[in-house]
């Protein structure tokens, strides 16, 4: 198995504009590792939404309250949004079902 680095972020409010309105960036809150995991073809057949190249699976040892936290996931460059976390504290690993955003950028 080969880990990679694997950060999340979360928008934190930085400041307001002249309106008072908040205003958002993200801040990088917990520094780990993680690895891609392959769709099962049960897993797809059984699976409700589309299965595409944009939704993937990391698996990874995160707790789950750093997960909750987390807004974007940056992975192998990417940034990914969390859709689902699966497993909780009690096992060792969490494996995240993740889209791709289209960015390079949170």
């Amino acid at each position: 198995m080969r880990f990679q680095p694997l950060y999340l972020y979360a928008n934190r409010q930085t400041s307001i504009d002249a309106l008072n309105n908040p205003i958002y960036e993200p801040v990088q809150i917990v520094e780990s590792v993680g690895l891609f995991s392959s769709w099962t073809s049960k897993e797809i057949a059984l699976d409700k939404r589309e299965v595409t190249v944009n939704n993937r699976k990391i698996i990874t040892q995160v707790t789950k309250a750093n997960l909750l936290l987390a807004d974007k996931i940056k992975f192998d460059g990417l940034f990914y949004s969390i859709n689902e976390i699966k497993g909780d504290d009690s096992s060792r690993w969490r494996i995240l079902i993740v889209n791709r955003n289209g960015s390079e950028s949170p």
